[in-house]
């Protein structure tokens, strides 16, 4: 896709602009995300294809995925890019060569970790300015004497040599998220008295030295991007005053081609559903006034309309996307298009991204990261047309629907209740998650576009109950809560969907509920609680487990308890529900068998959920997928998984 994509709608985001030597075809960035496809420091051919079918979409930049400049940066496991390795170059040659043959640039942004483990093991002492302890990790780093710093230095710029040599237009300096450029930055993370440290200035040097080895390693025309966290949201360090001093002095004296704006440090800075979109887009805009640098703007810009805003507002010169590539390859084509209501959309679940099990994958979007798997090809024709009915509207019925109706086949939905979701939408009822509705909406949406014909209120429990005969049958009748079991069946104790699907009650007597996990950690019971603490409750949440809210993404997590313990909310692990009582629960402590009794005047119960399922023998003669939960109760990402793949096998 060579040619440069236009939108009458949104003119601004697809205009052209030139950083540097380099005219770019629009001012739509792929902001770095590493796919973790990688083998012994290299990236792969499943790799390749992730950006080479992104790409062909049309954005203006693509911004590889952070690679590491040294060997002591490097994990155990070696799936980080290792750009200082000359065993890699080839194929960071081939990704090149891909990305840039369908009109896009490509630059490859660089990272030494420093004291991060990134939840992996290391073979080598982590270094750091300082030798101060991530509060993610359980090692502390070594402090960098001269010699670290200088060899590093010239690590950054052999690395930026490299990318240069592979046909990469550019090299991005990861500065943000709390790595080792922004440990020396920050003076939460750098406590020296030397060259390095001590005010400002000296915090700046690192950086400064960086960008001088780079420039002269490099011809003139490499692109030389800057990506910085604009503010750390962290004790005591960076914030956005800070940052702007930082650029003011770079672009005075040491300037970089653009400025790539973001927030947070690491286990903070990719924002959930719960969290503001286009959040980092105010301060892009104080470091674009302070500095003149071009500037890229990202963090939840969850729409084209969100970016063409940022855009003639002035807040940035081009718009930085990262899951939204994730969850729909084919956005920048679709908004070009003028149809941003084709575009799947990121809901901001921060699952099966962030999980690397073993590479990414997407919630919303099955084929992210199979993109060489034929079978979540859903723009292949079927070779023989059926007649389909899916039973069930919810996720994972919508999308099987969807898949065979773009495949060719003639497509019935039915669905028992007066409206599509199923239990998704209870999902979305939690505080702070209602954009998980856009995705029931989107896929609502993409039926009607296919022209699946869908029945409501139409319950089906065999092929006598089907408007007309089918060839197949997709079942896809999802689960339902577990009942209370009969001992807590009172007055006080009601389950965990009562709450999502009738609201919260207004506090009564003490106002104190207990809220009791089933060991899951997850948001249905978390997000239970939430909803309650926001109702008034004052809330103590006791599950079996070692840890609180174990099965929710890090990332989503410190949000959730900080809003949880705003609202004095209290916890026990380890603690199980034994009876209760009018006006009290009896806890036992599961490793010493201790009994307590607190006084409460609501107990809400995880019963977990259980399938639904219908006889396979009523629906005999033809043939019959299950999928979802109705083959057992998972996440999102296990319903879509499966109904693609019953889509592409009829």
């Amino acid at each position: 896709m060579n040619d440069r994509p236009t939108s009458a709608a949104f003119p601004r985001l697809f205009s052209p602009l030139a950083i540097g030597g380099h005219q770019l075809r629009n001012r739509i960035v792929m902001l770095p995300h590493g796919t973790s496809m990688v083998v012994r420091g290299a990236p792969t051919d499943d790799d390749i294809a992730y950006y080479t079918r992104r790409a062909a979409a049309g954005p203006g930049l693509m911004v590889t995925g952070a690679s590491v400049t040294s060997l002591d940066s490097t994990r155990r496991g070696r799936k980080l890019i290792e750009t200082f390795n000359d065993e890699a170059l080839p194929m960071l040659a081939r990704r090149a060569a891909a990305v840039r043959a369908e009109g896009a640039a490509i630059v490859g942004q660089i990272v030494h970790l420093g004291r991060e483990s990134i939840g992996m093991e290391s073979d080598w002492p982590l270094l750091a300015p300082s030798a101060l302890r991530s509060p993610r990790d359980l090692l502390a780093p070594r402090e960098m004497d001269e010699t670290d710093i200088r060899r590093v230095v010239a690590d950054f710029a052999a690395c930026a040599r490299n990318l240069e040599a592979t046909g990469h237009d550019g090299v991005e300096i990861h500065g943000a998220h709390g790595y080792l450029v922004g440990q020396f930055l920050s003076p939460a993370t750098n406590h020296r008295d030397d060259r390095w440290g001590g005010d400002p200035d000296r915090r700046l040097r690192f950086l400064v030295e960086v960008i001088e080895a780079i420039r002269e390693a490099c011809g003139r025309d490499f692109l030389l991007g800057l990506r910085l966290s604009a503010d750390e949201e962290i004790a005591d360090g960076l914030e956005l005053p800070d940052t702007r001093r930082i650029v003011e002095a770079l672009a005075a004296r040491h300037p970089v081609d653009y400025l790539s704006v973001t927030l947070g440090a690491r286990g903070s800075y990719v924002k959930d559903a719960t969290q503001p979109k286009a959040g980092a887009a105010r301060a892009a805009a104080i470091l674009r006034e302070a500095s003149g640098l071009v500037t890229i703007a990202g963090q939840r810009f969850t729409s084209p309309g969100l970016a063409e805003a940022a855009l003639e507002s002035g807040q940035a010169d081009a718009i930085g996307f990262a899951r939204a590539f994730v969850a729909d390859a084919r956005w920048v084509a679709k908004a070009a298009a003028d149809m941003p209501e084709r575009i799947r959309p990121c809901i901001g679940l921060n699952q099966d991204c962030r999980a690397f099990a073993p590479h990414l994958h997407c919630a919303v979007n099955p084929r992210a990261g199979r993109e060489s798997d034929p079978r979540f090809d859903d723009t292949a024709s079927a070779s023989s047309p059926k007649t389909v009915a899916v039973i069930g509207g919810g996720p994972a019925g919508l999308e099987a629907a969807r898949t065979a109706a773009a495949r060719g086949h003639r497509v019935t939905l039915y669905e028992a209740s007066d409206g599509l979701g199923g239990q998704f939408l209870y999902a979305a009822s939690i505080p702070g998650r209602g954009e998980l509705s856009r995705l029931v909406d989107h896929l609502r949406d993409e039926a009607v576009q296919l022209g699946i014909s869908i029945r409501l209120q139409h319950r089906v429990d065999s092929l006598d109950d089907l408007a007309e005969p089918a060839d197949v049958v997709i079942l896809a009748t999802g689960a339902e809560p577990h009942p209370l079991p009969a001992h807590l069946d009172s007055r006080t104790a009601i389950g965990w969907l009562d709450i999502l699907r009738d609201g919260a009650p207004a506090p009564g007597g003490s106002g104190h509920a207990l809220v009791q996990d089933d060991g899951t950690g997850f948001w249905w019971t978390y997000g239970v609680a939430n909803a309650l603490a926001d109702a008034g409750w004052r809330i103590t949440v006791a599950t079996p487990a070692s840890a609180i809210a174990a099965a929710i993404p890090a990332e989503s997590l410190m949000p959730l308890l900080v809003r949880l313990g705003g609202q004095d909310t209290q916890f026990r692990t380890l603690t199980t529900l034994l009876d209760v009582r009018d006006g009290e629960a009896q806890l036992a402590d599961i490793t010493s068998g201790a009994e307590s009794v607190l006084a409460c005047d609501l107990v809400v119960v995880q019963t977990g959920r259980r399938s639904i399922d219908l006889d396979g023998d009523r629906f005999a003669g033809v043939r019959l997928h299950r999928i979802g939960d109705c083959v057992a109760p998972r996440r999102l990402s296990n319903a879509l998984f499966e109904a693609r793949l019953a889509a592409a096998d009829l």
